[in-house]
């Protein structure tokens, strides 16, 4: 009995290191594939936080102002147009009493008058403002130091403070020669003989492509993203 006893034992322990190895190669299998994984998403992680953005919130909905003058002076016989009324290019908008009429030149919205029927006019007073629906786009002010990242037909991404939780798609239809300060006749600001550096913006358009009504939020305040191109 004693040898049949013997003769088992050393069986057991030859058997038991072999199951410990297959253990032992499992978890390694497992690490391994895990360290792969792992530095497949880390990769991705630096791949997608390597892509720059410029992103600014000095941005707006906008278009261009048509103003509705007279050429000569007179009588404003006819001039029914008020703040918010729709109008149509080729419209009559009023007339001066045995002179000229005045016709919108675009499809718009009045955004400002100031004349009424009845009042006396001189050549070239403004009349009325009317924003062209057909140019609707997004006005960005990109910082002077990011300009030359800044590519027509570069893709944009645009949320409008009036619609909360969309991102509409749009693009870089034009990017202006002038700075922001400049159009508005800013100036070098000089105090007591020591030059004041600003950093300076630069309009930048932007057309959004997705379905959406910007003649709802024309004036209202938006945020753009641009990614940055190699």
């Amino acid at each position: 009995m004693e040898k049949d006893i013997k003769a088992i034992v050393p069986a057991e322990s030859e058997a038991a290191p072999k199951k410990k190895r297959s253990v032992t190669s499992i978890i390694l299998g497992i690490a391994i594939g895990l360290i792969f994984i792992g530095g497949g998403v880390f990769a991705a992680v630096i791949i997608l936080a390597g892509q720059r953005t410029i992103s600014t919130g000095n941005a707006s909905v906008t278009t261009d102002l048509i103003h509705i003058t007279a050429n000569m002076p007179g009588y404003l016989e006819r001039f029914s147009i008020y703040s918010g009324m729709n109008v149509e290019a080729g419209q009559t908008l009023g007339w001066i009493q045995d002179g000229e009429s005045f016709r919108s030149p675009v499809d718009g919205i009045v955004v400002r008058t100031s004349a009424s029927e009845g009042q006396q006019i001189r050549p070239m007073e403004s009349l009325a403002a009317i924003a062209d629906i057909n140019n609707l786009h997004i006005q960005a002010n990109i910082y002077e130091s990011d300009i030359q990242d800044i590519r027509l037909g570069q893709p944009v991404s645009v949320t409008l403070d009036g619609v909360r939780g969309q991102t509409f798609a749009g693009y870089v239809r034009y990017i202006s020669r002038i700075t922001e300060l400049e159009l508005v006749g800013g100036a070098i600001m000089v105090q007591t003989g020591t030059f004041r550096r600003i950093t300076k913006t630069v309009p930048v358009e932007i057309v959004v492509t997705d379905d959406v009504d910007l003649s709802l939020f024309l004036g209202t305040n938006a945020r753009v993203s641009i990614p940055v191109l190699d």
